[in-house]
């Protein structure tokens, strides 16, 4: 298979391979692959489903890459291992995302590698439908829409809060629930990739902590591949239970996108820079109190005009799910953006001195 493709990524009818269970022979053999890393409060039931999906028991392998894990993660895959021939557990030390998908495709044997992460919940149709979702539409790489989910105040504001385009979440995170669109998209969660595409391409990038998807979808795109998203396939996403875990997220976020612009600059975007520029504004003009008459009103000025700002933006996310969460949306907006520009500016600090100890700092922020 090459990387070019014209074809438009549509399925209609009642043939679509979306809406049947393929069976025979020729269909092709998964590897599924999954990096973890202290994921042991979902790692059974999550892998479990994983090892249960409807697609041919014969016909796909699970290899789970965990990254040095001290809450139990390993114990639990290795039990589940121990009665399940199919899967199998690989160490990766550096415990980060990328170097343990790149051991996991070391030890792959599948023609389809699959990717799937320890902390969400996947149906039990799920790889059936994005490897026929890959092979009808030839796409470099296919997907689903992530569902956020959680059951506290918190989680649940954090969820409708990913609704919202100023929740800097993507399409990934952005469908209406009826809907059965089959569109091309910059990125997806997971993914679904043919061996030879990735083989192309080359590795995961192992120096993004953070990211590493978003880099590999711009090579694909690059070379001429396109990424196909259907909204029918979703999987559900369980959100950081605190405000403080949300934001180290999203500093990690802003931080590693530093890395990516400066290796791609076409991956810049106003989405993406204005979290930083608001938070300069606001720091710039804190700064200038004490110095100028103005420094004050403009702060006061700012402050007023911003959370009206976020204020208005969490109203149709709160009118969707519950008013009652309208507090909470504001504030997991809050904390989205002011972690991810500071995450941003910090990352653009590193350029000019202190990157490996930045680098590992913010290597270790995990769930």
């Amino acid at each position: 298979m090459t990387l070019k493709s014209g074809r438009t990524p549509t399925l209609e009818g009642s043939s679509s391979p979306l809406a049947r269970s393929p069976v025979g022979a020729g269909l092709p053999f998964v590897s599924i692959v999954m990096p973890v890393r202290n994921e042991a409060s979902h790692m059974a039931q999550n892998l479990t489903a994983v090892l249960a999906q409807d697609y041919p028991p014969d016909r796909f392998e699970v290899i789970v890459a965990d990254g040095r894990s001290t809450d139990g993660t390993s114990d639990i895959v290795q039990a589940l291992a121990n009665g399940h021939s199919s899967l199998r557990l690989v160490d990766n030390p550096s415990g980060i995302v990328a170097t343990g998908l790149n051991r996991a495709l070391a030890e792959a044997r599948g023609d389809v590698i699959v990717r799937l992460d320890g902390h969400c919940e996947y149906p039990n149709d799920y790889v059936r439908r994005v490897v026929a979702l890959r092979e009808s539409t030839d796409a470099a790489n296919a997907g689903g829409v992530l569902v956020p989910v959680g059951s506290s105040y918190v989680q649940r504001s954090i969820c409708a809060a990913y609704s919202s385009r100023w929740g800097i979440g993507g399409s990934a995170l952005r469908a209406q629930e009826d809907s059965t669109e089959v569109r091309e998209v910059d990125a997806v969660h997971g993914g679904c990739w043919r061996r030879d595409t990735l083989s192309q391409v080359g590795p995961f990038a192992e120096e993004m902590v953070r990211n590493q998807d978003d880099e590999m979808s711009f090579r694909l795109r690059k070379a001429g591949g396109r990424i196909v998203q259907a909204t029918s396939i979703r999987v559900n996403y369980v959100v950081r239970k605190r405000w403080s875990q949300l934001f180290l997220q999203f500093a990690q976020y802003g931080y590693w996108k530093v890395r990516l612009v400066q290796k791609y600059p076409r991956q810049a975007s106003a989405r993406h820079l204005m979290p930083a520029a608001l938070l300069f504004l606001f720091i710039a003009a804190a700064a200038s109190t004490p110095f100028s008459r103005w420094g004050g009103p403009a702060l006061a000025l700012l402050t007023a005009a911003y959370g009206t700002g976020l204020a208005l933006a969490a109203l149709p996310a709160a009118l969707r799910f519950s008013m009652s969460l309208w507090p909470g949306i504001v504030m997991a907006l809050l904390v989205m953006q002011v972690g991810y520009g500071s995450g941003f500016w910090l990352g653009l600090c590193a350029l000019t001195g202190g990157r490996s100890r930045m680098d590992r700092w913010f290597s270790r922020l995990t769930r």
